[in-house]
């Protein structure tokens, strides 16, 4: 009985490989069929990817005083306080405690970011930066979307240039001079140098004046929170 199985084996495994090899897939199947494509010029040539940008843009406000991530002692406005007369770090049982600012926080220093339990300045940098980079996107590509009125299209240029603004003043008054970018970069970049802080602020502020200008009162925005009229106005006082 063996026998009889292991025979009728090793006849029938011929035929299944040569079937396989007859009904095998063609080259057509090899070709991808993604659901969708992610390319910034189909993407902002939509009002909903304006919108979709600036909603991350307004997300990133809060990280500046709280943030998503684990933590146990801290959070980034302690940072604010304590590089401030308002406030002193006081914890002593910590042996990464920075208490000499001077040999610290430098500028090949490395600074730690999201879960740390002391100082949030890389974190502050690369928070900062992030919420240029999602202004830029909505200034770089905001002409390509030909269905706006030109209302609508200042609207959105004005909460761009608040989010830039709100970004850049932060980082001049934490660190100085900074390299200024106001465009997406389309290619890699390594020769970054810094401009004035005082360069930044005039230009941040010719900036704001045009969204005061352009940017809607909260009453005349669908939601609650998004950048206003009165926040254009308030940030252009600072």
């Amino acid at each position: 009985m063996k026998r009889y199985i292991k025979n009728k084996i090793s006849t029938l495994a011929p035929l299944v490989v040569a079937t396989a090899l007859l009904v095998s897939c063609s080259d057509d199947f090899l070709e991808p069929d993604p659901l969708s494509f992610y390319e910034p010029e189909t993407t902002f040539t939509t009002e909903t990817g304006l919108q979709a940008t600036l909603a991350i843009a307004d997300k990133g406000l809060r990280n500046n005083y709280i943030h998503y991530n684990a933590a146990s002692n801290s959070v980034p406005i302690g940072t604010e306080y304590v590089f401030s007369d308002m406030a002193k770090y006081g914890k002593t049982d910590n042996t990464s405690t920075i208490s000499d600012f001077a040999k610290t926080i430098v500028p090949t220093g490395s600074f730690k970011t999201a879960t740390n339990d002391d100082f949030y300045l890389g974190f502050y940098w690369d928070e900062g930066y992030n919420g240029i980079k999602y202004a830029n996107t909505v200034l770089t590509y905001i002409d390509n979307v030909t269905s706006l009125t030109q209302d609508v299209k200042n609207k959105y240029i004005g909460q761009a240039y608040f989010h830039r603004a709100y970004r850049y003043l932060n980082l001049v008054y934490q660190f100085g001079d900074i390299p200024l970018i106001t465009k997406i970069l389309e290619v890699p970049k390594q020769s970054y140098y810094s401009t004035k802080k005082e360069a930044i602020i005039e230009m941040i502020t010719a900036d704001m004046e045009k969204a005061v200008e352009w940017v809607p009162e909260q009453s005349k925005l669908p939601y609650l929170g998004l950048v206003n009229k009165g926040a254009c106005r308030q940030l252009l006082i600072k």
